[in-house]
């Protein structure tokens, strides 16, 4: 019975060719502008730690200029800054009351295989950091795995490097032991970590969420060790006595710089921690530092990614809007729904004569608007895959993740169109079973 309404269906867009087009290019088009934005909106508001986010939290300290803000959040209270300085996350750090610890932050050198040509180095931001990074983040390594814990501690000059990078420098071979030049530095490989790039990339400041993931990492204390001073790339901000053009003095400095991130086997050691870094706190205030009023943080992922704004405002205007142009766009497929069934009242009326019940003509019709959402629902997927490689092509500094479906997105497209198509045929549907047939008969 199935394949008798389904070869129906067929043959009624067969006759009406130019109405099957157009209800089935508005569904399209109108799936497919409301999709590329909700795919956007979607993937940017992910929960990028699903299974630990509520244990793994940022370390908010306020230390900055006790005469004026760090700067203003978007209600517009006074903010505090999201990085420490190096003498607050080393302290931290090193009393280790939480059960994983990062630190990282960033330098720009020149770097190449060592026994490549000088002319091969290529100018890359370097991730300095601890080894809890890998673990606490979920990077999957292919080769190797993190630097050991004396590497941490002495600042051992060891590096992990992401397979766009290996596959390049390499040739996509295990390149565990090999040594790579950062700056006039030998580096050791000791990881390569594979495609990997959370979305958003919650650890690192906002305007960083959704651009790809740095390829190269080594030890923060190698850096701190080996003087790796990059100004213009590390993203340091600074009150009092500035650094002068040495990573010596930024180390004393009031300057923040170093993010912060740490991890709990359960939620209730989170309150216990913030309890230390209040008393932290305020063993500073008692030396002259921390004058300022607004409190410390520790923010777990999803209340960063909310505080930062993951998913704007603009986002969301942005899916409004294109779900209000496929209710437009539906409506219109309603109308042309109307046209097409009211047309075919000869059809019903001898439909009805022989033997038909409303039922019939209802289920008929009904199968006809899943035809259309369907077929609609596949090209608007089509459409929106396009339109997502469009936006890749003209934001190519964020991430490809953004701009990408997945499977959930795509059965969930096909999914809209038929369900859509259906809901708004639901009134010609039920106006074309209400056609009485002796009315119709008389006309044929």
């Amino acid at each position: 019975m199935v394949n008798y309404y389904i070869k129906l269906a067929w043959l009624s867009l067969r006759k009406t060719p130019l109405l099957s087009f157009l209800m089935v290019s508005t569904i399209a088009i109108g799936i497919a502008a409301a999709m590329v934005t909700i795919t956007v909106g979607y993937m940017m508001a992910q929960d990028p730690l699903p299974h630990k986010s509520d244990r793994v939290a940022m370390v908010h300290l306020n230390s900055w200029d006790p005469m004026q803000p760090y700067g203003y959040r978007r209600n517009g209270k006074n903010d505090i800054p999201s990085t420490l300085t190096y003498q607050d996350a080393m302290a931290l750090l090193h009393a280790n009351k939480a059960d994983k610890h990062t630190l990282f932050a960033q330098f720009s050198d020149m770097i190449r295989a060592a026994s490549a040509d000088i002319r091969d180095a290529q100018l890359h931001p370097v991730r300095s950091t601890t080894r809890d990074f890998f673990d606490m983040f979920g990077a999957p390594f292919i080769f190797g795995g993190t630097w050991s814990e004396e590497a941490d501690l002495n600042g051992e000059q060891v590096l992990v490097l992401s397979k766009h990078e290996n596959d390049r420098i390499f040739g996509g071979e295990n390149s565990i032991g090999k040594e790579l030049l950062i700056g006039t530095l030998l580096y050791r490989v000791v990881g390569v970590i594979d495609d990997w790039q959370p979305t958003p990339r919650f650890y690192t400041h906002r305007y960083l969420m959704y651009q790809p993931t740095l390829k190269y990492f080594v030890p923060l204390e190698s850096q701190i060790r080996n003087e790796l001073f990059s100004p213009t790339s590390m993203g340091w901000s600074c009150w009092g006595d500035a650094p002068n053009s040495t990573l010596a003095d930024l180390l004393v400095s009031e300057c923040v710089w170093i993010h912060m991130w740490v991890e709990f086997d359960s939620v209730a050691k989170k309150d216990d921690y913030f309890g230390f870094m209040s008393d932290y706190s305020e063993e500073q205030r008692k030396i002259g530092r921390f004058a300022r009023p607004e409190p410390n943080r520790l923010m777990t992922v999803p209340e960063y990614l909310k505080m930062e704004g993951a998913l704007s405002n603009e986002n969301i205007m942005g899916i409004g809007f294109a779900l209000a142009f496929l209710l437009a766009c539906l409506c219109n497929v309603m109308s042309l729904m109307m046209t097409k069934f009211h047309g075919k009242g000869g059809e019903i009326g001898l439909r009805r004569a022989v033997g038909a019940n409303k039922k019939d003509i209802i289920i008929q019709f009904g199968f006809e608007s899943v035809f259309i959402g369907l077929v609609g629902g596949i090209i608007g997927l089509l459409l929106a895959q396009a339109g997502l490689s469009v936006l890749a092509e003209m934001f190519s500094n964020m991430h490809q993740n953004v701009m990408t479906m997945d499977i959930y997105l795509m059965l969930g497209t096909i999914g809209l169109a038929v369900s859509t198509s259906v809901l708004f045929g639901l009134w010609p549907i039920y106006r074309a079973s209400q056609i009485q047939p002796s009315s119709q008969l008389k006309s044929l």
